[in-house]
């Protein structure tokens, strides 16, 4: 059974990933910190697709090409972990992961770069931008990531996971995560003195109609047997003391599995939009508009190397890969699969305390609070190690 060390620096990779985040599409030093690292241990680097994103590529020849994405952004919060390494820069902080998946990545891949009996083929690393904007991934492919690498024969990732301890990895055959789709009501009004309620709209008062709709529309409009999320991320309606908002921002979030449920919530989210803003006095089109911002689609993992790849895993790590089911999360490396007409797999790495029970423990990602425990690097390291191994050697039974 393989170990599970690590290489010497990839610790103080991450903790130095960590003291340093940068918000989507700004991460020129998160890119030149891994382009540096990678070209180091005899990757080709080429970066700057899609803006701040990066692919490198270690060449040994005539084989498979494994393919794996993580990513380079951090997320807008203030850290509170009070960690020895926390972040440096006021209001941004690595919330979600993606430093430890960064340094799991170039500590797997440099482990590999190592060994002369390396299997022939090639192993691509895509750092991707913007994953929490939901659209750094369609950004590297619209600026020819597909045409920048061979077309993967498997495209690998990995994610923290708070819902499991260290020690085990977890996904799911076939759908893994939600579509997503993200959407914004904006409003416009005179605006006027909050004295004078009677002299024109309250787009405060129409968006929180609007909200308080919006969270009805799964319990209401959705079958009690179909699975979806309608939620309100964000309200934004700038304004002063005795003075009426003249204008209004109201983001929604939509998850879904089924594209039959997606369409009807996309129609009834228009159509409650519309009986709101007229409702409110306010017109459709020119006082209110609605905006689909982006789409992620959901993440599909190829159930015969999601199989392949828990059996290897469990074979040769000290850890266990189990099987759960989807999550209403959505991440979009969905994206890059469907560009590249790859077989793809994703899976969780434990981050919770050794020896915990399985389900919601705190803190969260995507919280101020959350770190993944120290061990949860070795682990996601070995696993995405194993993982690209089993690319090149041709174990994941992806012909």
């Amino acid at each position: 059974m393989t170990d599970l060390r690590l290489p010497h620096w990839a610790p103080a990779l991450y903790e130095s990933l960590h003291r340093s985040p940068e918000l989507g599409f700004q991460e020129h030093r998160t890119a030149g910190i891994l382009a540096d690292a990678l070209s180091k241990e005899g990757f080709a680097v080429t970066r700057g697709i899609g803006g701040t994103g990066l692919v490198a590529v270690l060449d040994r020849g005539p084989g498979p090409v494994v393919a794996a994405r993580a990513e380079l952004d951090a997320l807008p919060l203030q850290e509170r972990t009070e960690a020895a390494f926390a972040s440096e820069v006021e209001g941004v902080m690595h919330a979600c992961g993606h430093d430890l998946h960064l340094a799991a990545l170039a500590g797997a891949a440099a482990q590999l770069a190592a060994r002369p009996e390396l299997p022939g083929g090639r192993i691509a690393l895509v750092l991707q931008p913007a994953e929490e904007m939901g659209s750094g991934a369609a950004r590297m492919v619209e600026d020819g990531l597909v045409e920048a690498i061979p077309r993967p024969d498997v495209l690998l990732s990995q994610h923290v996971s708070a819902m499991a301890p260290v020690g085990v990895l977890a996904s799911t055959p076939g759908t893994a995560l939600a579509a997503a789709d993200t959407l914004t009501v904006t409003a416009h009004a005179p605006g006027g003195h909050t004295g004078s309620p009677d002299s024109g709209p309250d787009l405060v008062l129409f968006a929180a109609n609007l909200i308080q709709r919006l969270h009805t529309v799964v319990g209401r409009d959705v079958p009690p047997f179909e699975q979806a999320v309608v939620s309100v991320p964000a309200l934004v309606a700038p304004s002063a003391p005795g003075l009426r908002a003249p204008s209004v921002s109201v983001r929604v979030n939509i998850r879904t599995f089924a594209e039959r449920v997606r369409e009807p919530i996309l129609d009834r989210v228009d159509s409650v939009v519309r009986a709101e803003a007229a409702a409110a006095g306010l017109a459709f089109g020119e006082d209110v508009q609605l905006t689909h911002d982006s789409r992620v689609p959901r993440v599909e993992n190829t159930p015969r190397v999601r199989d392949r790849l828990a059996m290897l895993h469990e074979s040769r790590l000290p850890v266990r890969h189990l099987t759960v089911p989807p999550a209403l999360a959505s991440d979009d490396v969905s994206v890059l699969a469907q560009a590249f007409g790859s077989p793809a797999v994703y899976w969780f790495v434990g981050s919770g305390e050794p020896g915990g029970r399985l389900g919601p423990v705190g803190p969260a990602c995507h919280t101020d609070a959350y770190l993944p425990h120290r061990a949860t690097l070795a682990v996601a390291t070995a696993a995405m190690r194993e993982a690209l191994l089993a690319g090149l050697a041709g174990d994941l039974g992806t012909d």
